[in-house]
């Protein structure tokens, strides 16, 4: 092997361990870490998204099934009035 592929292999090897090696470390100042942490108590509101719950609630009228849009989470009605099932 001439010493020109000893010198390509030599520097292919450093590049390849160098770029599997790297680490990278981030030094965080006292001031930096007390702005970017929010501090909650258990006495602060917190909004928790929730998905609605609501499912259709049936009375018969004359023998005839009608339905309407009830909201459980919100305990009111969605639809203005019963339609036909």
């Amino acid at each position: 092997m001439n010493l020109y592929k000893k010198i390509i292999l030599n520097i292919m090897i450093v590049c390849v361990f160098s770029s599997i090696l790297t680490i990278n470390v981030f030094a965080k100042t006292e001031q930096n870490i007390s702005q970017n942490t929010a501090v909650l108590n258990i006495q602060d509101n917190i909004a928790v998204p929730y998905s609605e719950t609501t499912g259709y609630k049936y009375k018969y009228i004359n023998g005839v099934k009608y339905k309407r849009l009830w909201s459980y989470t919100r305990q009111e009605w969605i639809d203005k009035h019963w339609t036909k099932a």
